[in-house]
């Protein structure tokens, strides 16, 4: 059968032969390269989460301020109600009128300046009762207190 024939071929028909030449510097950095793009995917994700932690920190700050803000005002609103309660049962002026034979007396009570909680008016404590308690409460805290011996390091070592 024409195994041994050799298939005459033309110069014509020939492609000129592909040389390769590796470049190590090109070869080194792809095969590295794998790693490096881990480390550096790994870093961007890191950098990624850390950011994330700091806005919602910085979102809950921001919410616990506005939280703040609000029951401050909310509280300020509640006394500026007590304090007008306040003035409008303080305010309000009894007047009762006396009619002597000779005269008329007409008693106002005004109670707008409640003067009894600067301790301007009003009973003052008396001095004897609170100095009898303050030497009291001297007395009990004067008392001597005996200090603890103090222990060994090691009691099955002890230097004596």
């Amino acid at each position: 059968m024409g195994r041994n024939k050799k298939k005459k071929r033309d110069g014509d028909d020939r492609r000129p032969r592909l040389v390769l030449s590796f470049d190590e510097e090109k070869r080194r950095e792809y095969l590295t390269g794998f790693h490096k793009r881990k480390v550096e995917r790994k870093k961007a994700a890191i950098e990624e989460i850390k950011q994330r932690l700091k806005e919602e920190q910085r979102k809950l700050r921001e919410e616990r301020h506005q939280e703040y803000l609000k029951m401050l005002a909310e509280r300020e609103e509640a006394l500026e109600e007590a304090d007008e309660l306040d003035r409008l049962v303080t305010a309000k002026t009894e007047s009762v009128q006396y009619d002597h034979p000779n005269h008329t007396v007409t008693v106002t009570t005004i109670s707008d300046l409640d003067l009894s909680g600067a301790r301007l008016l009003g009973l003052t404590p008396p001095e004897g009762g609170a100095g009898d308690r303050s030497e009291e409460e001297a007395s009990s805290t004067e008392k001597p207190t005996k200090a603890l011996p103090r222990k060994s390091r090691d009691p099955l070592l002890s230097q004596r």
